[in-house]
């Protein structure tokens, strides 16, 4: 068992604030502190967390920034042997607002822009020898792309589309799993979510793509998702919000996890969704997320 994730590696600042400041207005923020992220990492993370042997493939940049992200992942049992340091090049950076349990981010990507198809290239067998794939889209398109290309027909897919950018059908029709949330739905299928009526009409539209397993997280409204015969809605799990900014990489990277040690689609959402509730209570990204004894409450949760 392999789970391969091709995506991002970043370093969070983030700061907790009362309220969003205007336009040219300054706010004092409260709880300031750096976070490894990323949501190639944070999925990374998830996986291995659950129990999913896991590799990340990527980029960080030769600063300290880059150290501390490749340690990080090694002390959450994430193996950095496809990960590179690019000379040269700043590791990639996320600021990060938390107003009201909700988050705001901007991303400087640094070396994430430099994963290219070439690169994947380079980890060719590793892919295809692989249990399954998983890719987001904080990475440039191309080597996207190129990730679905050799894995499709071979190795499963799995897509996290965020941040949302335009993405051929022909893409689409290699991916066997993909998980937006309602706002990427919308940006997919052009259909506004409010109930489960249209959360099943986007599920649909997905399908018409190529897509095998769509699912859509709808935050406090829960998951809408395709399990193979039938469209199905799970309402969301009650939590106490401190910060949401790895629930939605907690869910897929846990998702992935659950899918390659051979659960059906319907325990592996359970537990996904199990998982992203006990992140959103915990501030940070990978630090957040639960390990698998937790989500199946053989150990309660810590923090």
């Amino acid at each position: 068992m392999k789970l391969i994730v091709v995506g991002s590696a970043n370093m969070d600042m983030v700061m907790t604030t009362e309220r969003v400041p205007e336009a040219g207005e300054t706010l004092h923020g409260t709880g300031f502190f750096l976070s490894p992220g990323g949501k190639g990492a944070n999925q990374a993370v998830a996986g291995a967390k659950m129990g999913a042997p896991t590799w990340l493939l990527g980029k960080v940049g030769d600063d300290i920034f880059g150290q501390s992200i490749s340690a990080n992942l090694a002390r959450h049992g994430v193996s950095t042997d496809y990960l590179t340091a690019e000379p040269g090049v700043s590791s990639g950076v996320a600021a990060i607002t938390v107003c009201g349990g909700n988050n705001r981010i901007i991303l400087a990507g640094g070396a994430n822009d430099k994963v290219t198809p070439e690169y994947v290239d380079g980890f060719r067998e590793e892919i295809l020898s692989a249990s399954a794939v998983m890719l987001q889209l904080e990475i440039p398109l191309p080597a996207v792309y190129r990730a679905v290309e050799l894995a499709k027909g071979r190795t499963p897919v799995f897509l996290n589309p965020a941040p949302a950018v335009p993405i051929d059908d022909s893409v689409l029709d290699g991916v066997d799993y993909f998980t937006p949330n309602e706002i990427e739905a919308r940006f997919y299928t052009g259909i506004q979510i409010r109930g489960t009526e249209e959360a099943f009409a986007a599920l649909d539209r997905l399908r018409a793509k190529g897509i095998r397993f769509p699912l859509i997280t709808l935050g406090d409204k829960g998951v809408a998702y395709f399990n193979g015969s039938r469209n199905v809605h799970k309402m969301s799990l009650p939590a106490e919000v401190v910060d949401t900014t790895a629930a939605g990489d907690t869910f897929s990277g846990t998702l992935a996890a659950m899918i390659v040690a051979g659960k059906p689609m319907d325990e592996a959402v359970d537990i996904a969704q199990r998982a992203a509730a006990i992140a959103v209570t915990r501030p940070g990204a990978q630090d957040s997320i639960p390990v698998l004894a937790e989500v199946l409450g053989e150990n309660p949760p810590r923090g």
